[in-house]
């Protein structure tokens, strides 16, 4: 098939003159140190590109994949996506490389984080953070009914390109997706059928949505093992995730409520993403700090407020409670609020107060505060950020802070300073330990970006668009093209 493909690409390029071209590219060059080497500097290249043709309703495109270090048992050009797709009339035909999921992700999820870049520290080889499936889609929408049915070798992501394509591609997958909508409400409904490793087994999914009135909708989805037990066992020996939520609006406030039961429900090596019902924090102090989904054991609901008061200005309010059963019951429970506002109609600020308890990482009492400024200038801006953090862990009182300095010119030049201090035992044998860094980005024109860090950066979990994954600690430069054509 990757023959194949390469070839129809090949064919396109040379002779369908009427065919419009894009493209996009990024390249990232390191020189410094990292965790678990032998404390001597190395430097790496990092590059991907992709390129689309499109001509009438076909479109084509590959991505080549690059990482050049040192260490060549780390090194690999790959060919790692390259896909054929029709649209037409409500009719949609994937072949190759795509990404597609099914509801909210109880069964399937696939996804890509802009410009994110994984390093797992068994393998210390760079790539691009996404999964993606390899096979074929087929998809027809209508004004009332959609209908798809999908097959493909699901990426697991943790492993880099250096590693066998069998190993990274052990799932295969084939699903077939319906829905029909009538008066504001939808039914849909889906079969999964998951091979690998020789195991085979089928799983089933329900859902419904819709608008109840002008201020209220829902959405409810079921998702269930169906080799063991019954449909309608939802026993602790049972295999199932359950996923709920419901908006509320009313004149300035608006409010939602979700609910999750996971139970036994990590699929193959993880090709499912059901939603963590965590706020997803801009704050880089919560958002290392984040309660990380366990979907093979885990109950809880999530509760937002965002209320319009006086002058635009926000207040939100977020409470989030996770119960994880191991042996022993685990409570991660959070509590947020939020108030921006503005100044003169000019500058603006946001004030945030946290408390949380999270035994996974036996953090006790955790209280977060933070305030980040935006002040406008003729030609730019400056922005400050302090964020402070406290809690006992392992009887000792921990603290973390952050703080950050930035100034833009014209929304073409950025220049930033960053500054982390914490005493974690974790981390660090030293009373505190700093990391202290500065990035400077340049914006050629709208295509085409430079970013510049220099210094140390402290690792972590990292979450965006409710996938969380692991940054490692880095100390040196880094370089950072992004260009699209």
């Amino acid at each position: 098939m990757k023959r194949l493909l390469s070839i129809i690409f090949l064919v396109l390029v040379t002779f369908i003159a009427q065919a419009q071209f894009s493209g996009r590219n990024m390249a990232e060059y390191q020189f410094g140190k990292l965790p678990s080497d032998d404390g001597s500097a190395f430097s790496g290249l990092y590059n991907r590109g992709l390129v689309n043709y499109s001509y009438k309703e076909f479109n084509v495109g590959t991505t080549l994949e690059l990482f050049q270090s040192e260490h060549k048992d780390r090194n690999y050009l790959e060919l790692t996506q390259y896909h054929l797709s029709y649209k037409k009339n409500g009719l949609k035909l994937k072949l190759g490389n795509y990404y597609e999921t099914i509801g909210r992700g109880l069964l399937l999820r696939s996804f890509e984080v802009p410009n994110a870049v994984l390093e797992d520290l068994s393998y210390r080889s760079r790539h691009y953070f996404h999964r993606d499936m390899r096979g074929f889609l087929t998809q027809y929408l209508s004004k009332n009914f959609s209908i798809k049915a999908l097959y493909g070798s699901v990426l697991a992501n943790t492993f880099p390109p250096v590693v066998s394509e069998k190993l990274r591609r052990e799932d295969e997958v084939e699903a077939i997706y319906a829905d029909y909508s009538w008066k504001k409400q939808t039914l849909g409904m889906s079969v999964m059928r998951l091979h690998q490793n020789s195991n085979e087994k089928y799983y089933g999914m329900a859902s419904l949505t819709g608008i109840v009135s002008p201020t209220v909708s829902y959405y409810i989805e079921v998702a269930k093992n169906l080799n063991d037990h019954s449909v309608s066992n939802f026993s602790d020996e049972a295999s199932y995730a359950i996923y709920a939520n419901a908006n509320f609006t009313f004149e300035n406030v608006g409010l939602s409520a979700e609910y999750k039961k996971y139970n036994r429900f990590i699929l193959g090596s993880g090709i499912n993403e059901p939603p963590a019902l965590v706020k997803e924090h801009t704050y880089r102090l919560l958002n290392r700090s984040t309660h990380v989904l366990q979907a093979l054991n885990e109950e809880g609901y999530q509760l937002e407020a965002f209320i319009t008061l006086a002058n635009y200005s926000v207040l939100t309010l977020n409470h989030t409670l996770a119960i994880n059963r191991f042996g022993k019951k685990f409570t991660y429970q959070e509590y947020f609020a939020e108030y921006a506002f503005s100044i003169q109609d000019k500058h603006d600020l946001k004030i945030f107060a946290d408390y949380a308890e999270d035994p996974f990482k036996e953090e006790k009492n955790r209280i977060s505060v933070g305030v980040n400024s935006d002040w406008k200038l003729n030609k730019g801006g400056f922005n400050v950020e302090y964020e402070f953090q406290q809690y006992k862990k392992s009887s000792r009182n921990v603290q973390n802070q952050l703080i950050s300095i930035g100034y833009n010119f014209k929304s073409k030049f950025d220049i930033s300073l960053l500054a982390e201090i914490s005493n974690d035992p974790f981390l660090t044998e030293k009373s505190n330990e700093t990391w202290f860094g500065g990035s400077l980005k340049y914006k050629f024109n709208s295509n085409h970006k430079l970013q510049l860090f220099a210094g140390q950066r402290r690792g972590g979990p990292a979450c965006t668009a409710g996938v969380c994954y692991e940054v490692l600690d880095f100390e040196g430069v880094e370089l950072r093209l992004t260009s699209r054509f």
